[in-house]
């Protein structure tokens, strides 16, 4: 009998190994099945040995070693990958088996496999470079094909990470031309058995390839990996929204870093932390930075109507003039508006109670009712928790002071959309946001539908912007004012990146509407005047202690009031020589829970500090430990 430590690939385990006992023969870098919590997991075999010589630990133990169950795979992850993998875990303050859940799909670690002899470390290679490039999407896609070319020339194959599905459906045919044979596509709109033959046939080509994927894919066992280019990267989907909390693009890095492979961070707006690290030397520029987007758009800016009174319209009387003359031209025109549903913010004009959800006290969005909002009351409205999913009839009083003049606040796409019929009832109108389209094929139908009507008018939120690729020739920006009262860092950065990727759509006009037209950022968006945002973000985060001058740390934590706050001031009390500031999140109560956040600030160069990091690694599930959070909200 052997006993083995491992590592379960799963969350929620404290503990980075577990011990078993087997009786069949494997290695270190097996893949086993065991049980764990009544169910059956897979692990990575770090130790074996043989149980005559760990006796007494075994009997002083005390539970029960339990059996594995089978072995899965003899071997699985490269050292290079583990390496990186351990990088990444620590930088998260994660568990390693966390983040190897985040780093290798289920079907994929299931799958029966022929797996190829994993790689020797590179030790005789000499270390690849870090580049960056700003350029827009198809400027930036021809450098990557002289990349790939230059790679396979030399023998390399390449990985190109992109975000989404959409994305890689949208750049698989310009790099692919010509090695298709030789690509191999990897995302999660794949049905499992395409996985599972796309994964082998990468692994059994002895040809060079270029895996073009999402970043849950780094884990492809590709020893001859030269060159990792990780694009759209100023995203906040590389950065996962649930435990733990892993940065794809600092793992990527990391993989570059041990595979010794060539490391690129491309996108048309590059982040502050990145353009910073540019300027500091430690990442090259591939090409010279493009500090200006270009643009052959008329631009212009319109001040909205800032205070809703009884003939209050949403769309100005300029936009409605734009969408008139495009009518008479067939021009497309897409509008772009930020929030769903009829208002974000009901209140009551008598008490000013703002009409929250029951359930986590967020402030409801006013939806028109139809099939797809499920009034069940014959409400002609309804109010929709967007955190919480949670719903009801919109014909209400106020719950403070039994008021009837509850008034809708802010703009949502279903006003707007209204407004517009209103004023033009033949309107070629076609709607694209999460409520009005549910995934699969009919985002792209809307899109194919909106590109071959002439005169078509496209009002679409941020959704929109993952399928629209094509030149259109107005478009226009309804509202966006409210991420403004956000007390988020990155907001500014944020909007910036929308409003230069909505200019890059447009052909003929780009027009903002804005409450705010005196804001600086408008101005530079207008210009596509990236280096002066970058210049007063970096200063403003230099000021203020934002990163990438500090690493933040943030410790989340639910429950009872009560139980939270208690734990959360004993935690802080503990973490007192880190200066640690508490404070409630921007919702305070989501389902029944309160949430209170703490938050650590460290210099970069001190991340991860073995002693902070082993306390924060011991915190039970109740604490969320997200590092470089997208947010403090």
């Amino acid at each position: 009998m052997k006993i083995v430590s491992v590592i379960p690939i799963t969350k929620g385990v404290l503990r980075d190994e577990l011990t078993y006992f087997t009786s069949s023969i494997f290695k270190p870098g097996a893949i086993v099945l065991v049980s764990l919590r009544g169910r059956s997991v897979p692990a990575l075999v770090t130790s074996v040995r043989e149980a005559d010589e760990l006796k007494l630990t075994v009997k002083s133990a005390g539970f029960a070693l339990k059996k594995v169950i089978r072995v899965k795979h003899k071997h699985f992850f490269t050292k290079s990958f583990m390496a990186a993998a351990r990088l990444a875990a620590d930088y998260s303050a994660a568990p390693l088996g966390a983040a190897l859940k985040a780093l290798v799909p289920s079907t994929i670690l299931g799958a029966k496999l022929t797996l190829p002899k994993l790689e020797t470390a590179n030790v005789d290679r000499p270390p690849g470079e870090r580049f960056v490039l700003q350029e827009p999407d198809d400027e930036r896609r021809t450098y990557y094909k002289s990349l790939i070319r230059a790679e396979f020339a030399k023998q390399g194959s390449v990985f190109l990470c992109l975000p989404t599905a959409i994305d890689i459906i949208r750049t698989l045919a310009s790099l692919e031309r010509g090695i298709s044979e030789y690509t191999i596509v990897l995302h999660h709109q794949l049905s499992n058995r395409e996985l599972v033959q796309a994964w082998q046939k990468a692994l059994d080509l002895a040809h060079p390839v270029l895996i073009i994927a999402t970043p849950i894919f780094f884990s492809l066992p590709r020893a001859d990996i030269r060159l990792i280019i990780l694009d759209r990267e100023n995203t906040q989907a590389y950065k996962s929204a649930q435990r733990p909390f892993l940065d794809y693009r600092r793992f990527a890095e990391y993989l570059a870093e041990t595979l010794r492979a060539t490391f690129v961070l491309g996108d048309a707006v590059l982040r502050t932390e990145t353009c910073y690290r540019a300027d500091q030397g430690e990442l090259e520029p591939l090409a010279s930075l493009k500090h200006h987007a270009a643009s052959n758009a008329t631009q212009k800016l319109i001040a909205a109507a800032k205070a809703p009174t009884a003939d209050f319209r949403v769309v100005s009387d300029e936009l409605l003039n734009l969408i008139g003359e495009s009518q008479k031209r067939n021009e497309k025109t897409f509008l772009f508006t930020h929030r769903r549903g009829l208002a974000p913010v009901v209140i009551c004009q008598d008490c000013g109670y703002t009409v929250e959800c029951d359930n986590c006290e967020a402030p409801t969005v006013l939806h028109s009712a139809s099939p797809t909002t499920e009034a069940t009351d014959g409400a002609q409205t309804i109010f929709i928790c967007h955190r919480g999913g949670a719903r009801r009839s919109a014909a209400e009083k106020c719950r403070h002071c039994g008021g009837w003049r509850l008034w809708e606040l802010g703009i949502g796409i279903d006003r707007v959309a209204r407004e517009l019929l209103e004023k033009f009832p033949n309107l070629k109108l076609l709607q694209l946001d999460s409520d009005s389209v549910r995934g699969g094929a009919v985002p792209l139908a809307v899109i194919k539908r909106f590109s071959t009507t002439p005169g078509g008018v496209l009002l679409g939120t941020e959704l929109a912007l993952h399928y629209l690729e094509e030149r259109i020739e107005n478009v226009a920006v309804i509202a966006l004012d409210s991420l403004f009262a956000l007390p988020d860092y990155r907001i500014n950065e944020k909007v910036f990146g929308l409003l230069i990727r909505l200019r890059s759509l447009a052909g003929r006009q780009f027009i903002i509407q804005t409450r705010n037209v005196k804001v600086p950022l408008f101005e530079k968006a207008l210009k596509g005047n990236l280096l002066d945002f970058y210049r007063t973000e970096i200063a403003e985060r230099k000021k203020y202690g934002y990163p990438p001058f500090q690493t933040f740390i943030k410790i989340a934590r639910r429950g009872e009031r009560a139980t939270v706050r208690l734990e959360m001031k004993a935690l802080a009390d503990e973490l007192a020589s880190y200066e640690p500031e508490v404070f409630p999140a921007f919702v305070p109560v989501v389902d029944g829970e309160y949430r209170l956040h703490l938050l650590l600030k460290r210099q970069p160069v001190d991340w991860p500090e073995p002693n902070l990091l082993n306390r924060l690694k011991s915190l039970p599930p109740s604490f969320a430990v997200d590092v470089d959070p997208n947010s403090l909200l």
